[in-house]
């Protein structure tokens, strides 16, 4: 039987628009707490995006430490460079970095700007580096192969490896980091003056070009006496070459031609 009239009708769609709006009003309330925190997070995602741009290119020097009291290798900041990456190619950490440079803010360095490194191993405590201009080609080859007879290297080994490397420049600089007539990895030197209980300093050219004769003496002994495998080792490190084999053979096959040149 139908209930035709009964009163009850009209009381319940009342009602049930009633319940509708008040469903709505919540769902609106709800949906602008939502979208206010989604605009929250958006901000703090580009704010935390913009910092990570660590190296400004069109920004000037902001700032050179120059009065850390610790004995300094100076690095200067490419296009590119974050500090986190900076401390990985040193073995150190941002935030050290940040504490010499008086940096307030590690997700800001400037394209330009000067990096004292703090945790390198060096015989002075003003680096002072000496630059090529001071001495000729043939000075810097007479003492390259002083040095090579000194370590009981083949000198034209050096002299090849120092031509490829820098084109017997104390100056040069790579991106990575590398110093110097024989391209002295920072890392590299203090491995190696741990080793032979030294403290050559790579940006001096007689230290330099030491520190490069006590490396390939040491991968000599160790590959024993294998040149091609030295010679690819002194360009990737020794760890690259033993996983990998020779795989740079271009720059082996440049040294090995200047050889035959000395």
């Amino acid at each position: 039987m139908k209930h035709v009239g009964t009163g009850l009708a009209p009381v319940y769609k009342k009602s049930s628009g009633v319940y509708n709006i008040w469903h709505f009003m919540r769902l609106l309330t709800c949906i602008r707490i939502i979208k206010t925190r989604f605009v929250a997070l958006l901000a703090s995602l580009a704010l935390l995006l913009a910092g990570s741009l660590l190296a400004l290119p069109d920004q000037s020097v902001a700032y050179a430490a120059n009065q850390v009291s610790q004995t300094c290798v100076w690095y200067n900041v490419v296009s590119g460079n974050t500090l986190n990456y900076i401390a990985r190619r040193y073995s150190t950490t941002a935030w050290t970095l940040a504490r010499a440079n008086h940096i307030s803010n590690i997700n800001r360095i400037f394209v330009g700007q000067r990096l004292c490194i703090t945790n390198y191993t060096v015989g002075s405590t003003n680096p002072g580096p000496t630059v090529l201009g001071q001495s000729s080609r043939g000075q810097v080859a007479s003492l390259i192969r002083l040095t090579a007879a000194r370590y009981g290297l083949p000198a034209n080994l050096l002299l090849a490896i120092a031509s490829v490397e820098s084109g017997f420049r104390q100056q040069a600089i790579s991106p990575s980091g590398a110093i110097g007539t024989m391209q002295i990895m920072p890392q590299t030197a203090v491995v190696l003056n741990a080793q032979a209980r030294t403290r050559y300093n790579p940006h001096r050219l007689a230290d330099n070009i030491t520190l490069g004769a006590i490396f390939l003496r040491s991968l000599s002994q160790e590959y024993h006496g294998n040149l091609t495998r030295v010679i690819s080792a002194y360009n990737e490190g020794a760890g690259n070459v033993n996983r990998r084999g020779i795989f740079n053979w271009g720059y082996v096959n440049r040294v090995l031609a200047l050889m035959h040149t000395f």
